[in-house]
């Protein structure tokens, strides 16, 4: 789900989610082609060009200052949602759709559109169906809704599942990132009591009961939660590491 540049690859235009080209929530700044920002502008264009897969509710309770809405501490810029289409209403230069994702009331949705020339974009899509949309998130007069760039209708139930992990999986990472750190080494594994050390190597240990859990177990479970990888860590690896434990016990 992660690209090379530690991108994700389920944002808008990702494969799989009913959109061409590139995506993710962490693009580099300054986009293809570009010169190199200024340390003034990295900031800004970082931020514009930043995409979270965000629930209604999320969007619902987002703390707003100025034209700024944040999530925690994650400040978004361009989000996306998936749910179904409620309601839909064309007016002659847009079109306004009510999104649920069943997390919050239904979010207003609005396109608009470009009464020039005919597209596929000035076509309604019917209530019932389900979309995923792409846009910018606005309040007015203390209403939030989404302004969309684009609405691309879910071909796959799978879909939607797959956008929620990727908001749980986008706000994890997000957050982690803002969160201040304390040194280059786990507390978990450096506490007291916890049978482990940075290198992760087994040191012995009773099967004392912490936290409703053994010291083995507690091991076990911080080394996995030291794991930076997205992927987690593979049984192999924690044998390799966990030299003297038995093999009945790491499983």
């Amino acid at each position: 789900m992660w690209n090379n540049h530690g991108g994700f690859d389920g944002g808008y235009g990702g494969s799989g989610m009913g959109g061409g080209g590139g995506g993710g929530y962490m693009q580099s700044p300054g986009g293809f082609g570009s010169p190199a920002p200024t340390q003034g502008e990295k900031k800004s264009r970082s931020r514009a060009q930043q995409i979270v897969p965000c629930t209604v509710s999320q969007l619902l309770s987002a703390a707003q200052s100025d034209e700024l809405f944040k999530i925690g501490e994650v400040e978004l810029s361009q989000v996306t949602i998936v749910g179904i289409v409620r309601h839909a209403e064309k007016a002659p230069t847009n079109i306004l759709y009510k999104v649920d994702d069943m997390t919050a009331a239904p979010m207003d949705v609005r396109q608009w559109v470009d009464t020039d020339e005919v597209s596929h974009e000035n076509v309604v899509v019917p209530p019932g169906s389900y979309v995923k949309v792409s846009g910018h998130l606005r309040s007015f007069q203390n209403k939030k809704s989404v302004v969309a760039f684009k609405i691309a209708p879910v071909e796959d139930m799978n879909e939607f599942v797959s956008h929620m992990l990727e908001v749980v999986q986008a706000h994890m990472s997000l957050n982690a990132q803002t969160a201040p750190s304390v040194g280059g080494t786990s507390m978990a594994l450096s506490t007291p009591g916890r049978m482990g050390n940075a290198g992760g190597s087994f040191t012995g240990g009773t099967e004392l009961q912490t936290n409703g859990l053994t010291a083995h177990q507690s091991q076990i479970l911080n080394l996995i939660k030291s794991c930076k990888g997205s992927e987690g860590m593979g049984f192999e690896e924690l044998k390799a590491r966990l030299q003297g434990m038995n093999v009945n016990t790491i499983k």
